[in-house]
């Protein structure tokens, strides 16, 4: 029996064993890469659907950005960096504006968890990439206030108590 417990807590607290194609930094840059592209069009499609102008307004200049950085990415990286056909995107979508915007933070936060553990997985191997992905993710921070700001005004129950 305690030895069965250790088995089960040793198994909890072992780390996962990691994948070494995972921290390839051609596939980290694609990954990122596809992701970054894939949340601004996403965002992008999600504007398109905003119900006020400015809402719109700033989930385009979001996508923008977002695009501006996947770019950059290819100028920097283009010898790295072959991404691979995505030619067929399912953006994640919601019924309303409040459940799009919802979306949009938790892909936001997602990505931006990502980039912070790819950065320190290339740390040692490519600290010039490892550098890369930690600006990516210093330009990342004002999109996650701006999609928080929107969920709040967005939120359908805010404004009863």
């Amino acid at each position: 029996m305690v030895l069965t417990l250790l088995k089960k807590l040793g198994g909890i607290l072992k780390p996962h064993v990691i994948n070494k194609k995972a921290f390839d930094s051609r596939e980290i840059l694609r990954e990122i890469f596809r992701d970054l592209s894939y949340l601004a069009e996403q965002i992008h499609t999600h504007a398109e659907m905003a119900p006020y102008p400015n809402i719109a307004q700033q989930l385009r200049q979001i996508a923008i950005e977002k695009r501006e950085t996947v770019n950059t990415m290819k100028e920097k990286i283009s010898g790295l960096l072959v991404p691979k056909d995505e030619s067929q995107l399912n953006l994640r979508s919601g019924k309303n504006h409040w459940e799009r915007m919802v979306r949009d933070l938790e892909d936001q936060k997602t990505l931006e968890n990502k980039l912070v553990i790819r950065a320190a997985s290339l740390a040692d191997e490519a600290p010039e990439l490892s550098d890369l992905l930690k600006g990516i993710k210093a330009g990342q921070l004002s999109h996650k206030d701006t999609l928080l700001d929107l969920v709040v005004r967005a939120d359908p129950q805010a404004d009863q108590n």
